[in-house]
């Protein structure tokens, strides 16, 4: 594998309101210590790049949190360190995740100007009883606002594409609900749209509530169902699938998700963020920084990482890794670059251990792409446990 960042990643764990369902690194305040942890993230970046080499910038990730909090000064400072220190690609891709509502958009305009070229904004839905159900801090009236600035910047050209969150399978909805929602969010223009199923993790709110009964566990049928449907909804705006969760119009994928997808380095900074990047010896290392946010400060000022994962990723786990990751694209997984990455050897050993999923019409291989066929996507993880 090139040993070269390309990707960098930066969380910003603030928000104004933790959602039941989240189980992310973030951290609920009213009053925001943005240049402090701006200080924080440069201290990082600095110290997480004296071992690495660096590549022009294909894409950049601001997630969260709702990194739309911090501010367009600070994300431009950012910004204007990761272009002395490697500087960028021709048409970057920099994204910034964002919630609805004027405090927690911020001036989209403003970001656009800092040098933002994609925003993500967390819709959920577009009707109020739901949105409730999924204890957002916003309503239906500013998910549209924001909606309505995101095609305005995209009209004008002063942003390149915007994405849409959206959950599905929450209780009570139904299939006209779905389709409302995806036709709402999709009239301001937007370029893509990630449809992810409500899940109930451990040690979240939702699953207290769950466990109480003061909520109801989301029905995994329905969910199948919405599921399946979601490609026949997006398509009449010309939004295909490309990963299991996710639908672009042409040229308006992820770039940045699918450097994950397909196995590349990135460099991530900032509390709770993981990042993989080259490791002597080694395909890589991946590593987590501290959910605390005293003791990754603590440890930057002293000029030391604090972690809570470092480990050094062999062919074998790799290998682990692009399955289940690659076989969730469209494309399906690309077999000349796994031949690249991990060797012949495995490409061949693995293709060997499809054959039977083939010949029964769960997985298709064509043009040197291995992928699983629409009906069985539903079977994924037992799919990607056969070929493991």
């Amino acid at each position: 594998m090139n040993p070269a960042i390309r990707h960098v990643y930066v969380h910003f764990p603030y928000c104004l309101h933790r959602c039941g369902y989240c189980d992310f690194a973030t951290t609920v305040a009213r009053v925001i210590p943005r240049e402090r942890y701006l200080q924080h993230i440069l201290a990082e970046l600095e110290l997480r790049a004296q071992s690495l080499h660096f590549a022009p910038l294909e894409t950049v990730f601001f997630g969260g949190g709702t990194p739309s909090l911090w501010g367009p000064a600070a994300i431009g400072a950012v910004l204007a360190w990761l272009n002395r220190r490697a500087g960028f690609a021709q048409d970057p891709e920099i994204t910034l995740e964002a919630n609805p509502g004027a405090l927690e958009s911020g001036d989209l305009a403003a970001y656009a100007a800092a040098g933002i070229t994609r925003v993500s904004v967390g819709i959920q839905a577009l009707q109020d009883s739901r949105l409730r159900a999924l204890d957002r801090l916003h309503d239906a009236a500013s998910a549209h606002q924001t909606l309505a600035q995101l095609g305005d910047l995209l009209a004008s050209g002063r942003l390149k594409s915007a994405n849409a969150d959206l959950i599905f399978g929450v209780p009570g909805q139904t299939l006209l609900d779905l389709r409302a929602d995806v036709a709402g969010i999709l009239a301001y223009g937007l370029s893509h749209l990630s449809a992810y199923s409500l899940t109930v993790e451990a040690g979240t709110p939702l699953a207290a509530q769950v466990r109480r009964g003061q909520a109801l566990r989301p029905d995994d049928d329905l969910q199948a169902t919405m599921l399946d449907a979601l490609p026949g909804l997006l398509a009449p705006f010309g939004l295909a699938r490309y990963e299991v969760s996710n639908y672009a119009r042409p040229g308006h994928a992820s770039r940045h998700n699918l450097a994950y997808w397909t196995g590349r380095y990135y460099l991530a900074v900032g509390v709770g963020a993981h990042g993989f990047v080259p490791q002597p010896g080694a395909l890589g290392l991946r590593y987590g920084n501290s959910r605390k946010h005293e003791a990754w400060q603590r440890a930057l000022a002293q000029q030391q990482l604090s972690e809570d994962l470092r480990e050094t990723i062999d062919a074998g786990q790799h290998q682990d890794e692009r399955l289940l990751t690659g076989l969730r694209l469209t494309a399906g997984l690309d077999l000349a670059a796994f031949a690249v990455d991990l060797g012949d050897a495995r490409r061949q050993a693995l293709q060997l251990r499809a054959q039977p999923a083939i010949d029964r019409g769960d997985l298709w291989l064509h043009d040197e792409h291995l992928g699983v066929v629409p009906h069985a996507l539903a079977r994924l993880d037992s799919l990607i446990a056969e070929l493991a």
